[in-house]
């Protein structure tokens, strides 16, 4: 009998030091964790920036529910507007049960894109929802895969024939064809979509697929379909409350998978033609000794021989590239038709420049262009958010405590996302006329990290200055032609559309008219 319950006593004595020793394996760690934590905190001066008050303080769903209903409905960006005037320029929030600090400090924007941008990287859920569409790229590397394949790209939009526009202008020379000539009213919108998909594809591919053609051919429509399909798929993934992110991210929808696999098998079409053409070439120099016009994905696959990466790398280049400078023209035409009297403006900076060839040299000289495309980006998109994760400790300059002056701690795994939208039209950085679109506010105005459209430091867009030149010679060549633009939409805001960047869900409703 006393042999029995020693044996018991010691299963009991075993059970329970196998149950204290789980115990303080989670617990001990944790301790460490917040031991740790408490001391970089002091260490640097650290405050808590202010909290959301979430009714749900576990997952923070009521927020996904409130942003879903407010893109919905058009006012995406003016819900943060609001969040940043209750809350502070810096708050904390819950995002699928994990804290996400929003903000809208010049100096917390420059500390992540520019000085602490090591520390800093893409959200690896919100690339996983993507990954069957958009695998490994530029965009979502970090440390020296991102370095080497960023040092491929940027000398390659560096080098590319900006100087040279003919070819730009064979392309709105068939856009303007499409225009009306009677003065009647048109939605310019999926027009100078058109126009950029054929400029974009052209010189990320080499090849246009028509779209500018009176009649689009079947493969492009194909194409662009599947595009948006895989696009939408891939955002309703990445942006689903964390039951649905779940169920999208382990149930890949048939519609999904058909759409990315038809978008892949046009890119691979592609990639295979550029390692076969380019098997014996070498990447070019930084300074190459023939000008010719450049095809990115031709120069690419220079550097990167394996099919499937370099997929990869020109869809990363090509998802935000297609439409920038589309989305920015629309843009522009929609605020100048609102704005009778600057279109005037800019059709007699476009008279007085005469017959000359328009060259880049030139387009960089047009200011009163230059202003109408910052004005632009500023009040109306196209882009409204910056989103990177902590991939270590690191420490934002500012927005803890009650007046948001002391150093805010930013634990590894934690969200910041930088409110560009916001910022640009923060009534302490722009004035009380920050909602009002004004270009003259340009005139002599140097700006820093408070206008970062297309983001700052290492990360930046290569492309900006291209997209900037596209929309500016699209916007030139409409005032040289027409002399008047009227609005012809009954609703004068914008009412914002994400696809996933922003548009007008109204289209672009104008009439281009000559006396």
């Amino acid at each position: 009998m006393d042999v029995i319950f020693l044996k018991r006593d010691s299963a009991i004595t075993f059970l329970v030091c196998a149950v204290l020793t789980v115990i303080l394996g989670i617990l001990y760690p944790k301790w460490q964790r917040n031991a740790k934590i408490r001391t970089l905190k002091q260490k640097y001066g650290c405050k808590d920036p202010n909290k959301y008050p979430h009714k749900d303080r576990v997952w923070g769903s009521d927020m996904v529910e409130a942003r879903r209903k407010a893109m919905k409905e058009g006012w995406f960006f003016k819900l943060y507007d609001t969040q940043f005037e209750l809350y502070g320029r810096t708050f904390e929030e819950i995002w699928r049960g994990k804290p996400l600090i929003n903000t809208i400090e010049p100096a917390n924007v420059q500390k992540v894109a520019a000085l602490a941008h090591e520390d800093y990287g893409k959200d690896p859920e919100r690339l996983m929802a993507q990954a069957p569409f958009l695998g490994p790229s530029i965009l979502s590397h970090h440390g020296p895969a991102w370095k080497q394949a960023r040092a491929m790209v940027k000398p390659i939009f560096s080098r590319a024939e900006l100087s040279d526009i003919d070819h730009l202008a064979s392309y709105t020379d068939r856009f303007m064809e499409l225009l009306p000539n009677d003065g009647s009213m048109v939605d310019v919108q999926p027009l100078v979509r058109r126009l950029f998909l054929d400029v974009s594809m052209d010189f990320i591919f080499g090849r246009s697929l028509g779209f500018l053609q009176p009649e689009v051919p079947a493969e492009a429509t194909e194409f662009l379909e599947a595009f948006k399909k895989a696009q939408e798929w891939a955002v309703k993934r990445r942006d689903a409350g964390w039951w649905d992110f779940r169920r999208y991210r382990y149930n890949e929808d048939k519609e999904f998978k058909d759409a990315y696999k038809t978008v892949h098998r046009y890119v691979d079409e592609q990639v295979a033609r550029a390692l076969r053409e380019t098997m014996n070439d070498k990447p070019a120099s930084e300074d190459p000794p023939v000008r010719r016009r450049y095809v990115l994905l031709d120069e690419m696959a220079k550097e990167i021989r394996d099919p499937i990466q370099l997929r990869y790398h020109v869809l990363a280049v090509f998802v935000p590239g297609r439409d920038g400078a589309g989305r920015a023209a629309s843009n522009m035409i929609f605020q100048l038709a609102r704005n009778p009297d600057i279109w005037m403006q800019l059709r007699q900076r476009a008279l007085d420049s005469g017959d000359a060839p328009l060259t880049f040299e030139k387009l960089k000289s047009l200011a009163e262009f230059r202003y109408v495309f910052h004005e632009t980006v500023r009040t109306i998109g196209p882009v409204g958010r910056i989103w990177r994760v902590a991939i270590r400790d690191t420490i934002l300059p500012t927005g803890g405590g009650l007046d948001q002056k002391s150093p805010v701690f930013v634990a590894r795994g934690t969200a910041v996302v930088s409110g560009t939208w916001s910022m640009c039209h923060d009534k302490a950085i722009w004035g009380d006329d920050a909602d009002e679109f004004k270009p003259d506010r340009w005139i002599g105005r140097k700006t820093l990290w408070e206008f970062v459209p297309f983001w700052g430091g290492p990360r930046n867009c290569p492309a900006q200055q291209q997209v900037m030149t596209h929309a500016m010679y699209l916007l030139f060549r409409l005032a040289q032609r027409f002399e008047s633009l009227e609005n012809c939409d009954p609703v004068f805001e914008y009412i914002q559309n994400m696809s996933p960047s922003v548009e007008s869900r109204n289209g672009v409703k104008v009439a281009f008219k000559n006396t």
